[in-house]
């Protein structure tokens, strides 16, 4: 062989660069999975928020025990279509889904019992917690509100469609079906015991199968109505 020896390194052009490694997609797939169920499920704790707080759980004692199934209903806010019949404290009374009528408490027919009257754009649940166990209604011809309690017996009933139509009248513990044909919700409700206690939200934890806990006659009374739900 003739001519010099190549020295080391000089054998041939230089290798051409290594192309950059490409990144991984892997980090970026799960991460936008986490992303997404963790926006799902923000999302449901929301939605399951706002129709658990539709109804109060007060009533069914403290709210950690997970077997208490005790509701109280809503009772918002109303008008009443009457004819501008001036109640007083006192008056029992119940109301149709266009009328209401002024009754003897004594009678069959007695549902409710006002206990205070106070300027409409006051409200009831600024004295006590009538929005909880009680009911309350305006009547903005005379621009006043009744605040007021249940008043049927132990083992009487009651038709109660106060998330719609305000409807409270006292029902045949048979009439497992709506009384008034413009209150298709309305239900019927027995009062299965009438009990005193210091502290609403736990007066009837003792009763079984109870759906709703009202005021008994007033707040003041320190007694509390228990209800349960007939025909489902």
């Amino acid at each position: 062989m003739t001519g010099p020896y190549q020295q080391p390194g000089s054998w041939g052009p230089p290798p051409p660069p290594m192309p950059p490694p490409r990144k991984s997609q892997t980090g970026a797939i799960v991460g936008t999975v986490v992303g997404v169920v963790l926006m799902l499920g923000l999302g449901t704790w929301a939605v399951i928020g706002i129709i658990s707080s539709r109804h109060s759980t007060e009533a069914g004692g403290t709210g950690t025990s997970t077997t208490k199934t005790t509701r109280t209903t809503t009772r918002p806010p109303r008008t009443t279509n009457t004819s501008s019949v001036r109640f007083a404290v006192n008056d029992c009374v119940w109301l149709d889904v266009k009328t209401s009528e002024r009754v003897s408490c004594t009678s069959d027919k007695a549902a409710l019992q006002i206990n205070l009257v106070i300027p409409q754009q006051d409200k009831c649940a600024d004295t006590d917690a009538y929005d909880s166990y009680g009911d309350g209604w305006y009547d903005g011809k005379l621009a006043l509100r009744y605040c007021a309690s249940l008043s049927v017996p132990k083992g009487q009933c009651v038709q109660l469609d106060l998330d719609d139509t305000g409807f409270v009248e006292r029902a045949s513990c048979s009439a497992t079906k709506p009384l008034a044909a413009g209150a298709p919700n309305a239900k019927t409700y027995q009062v299965t015991d009438v009990v005193s206690s210091a502290d609403a939200k736990t007066a009837c934890d003792k009763v079984p199968a109870t759906d709703d806990v009202w005021f008994y006659q007033s707040p003041k009374s320190g007694q509390f109505a228990c209800l349960k739900q007939l025909g489902g």
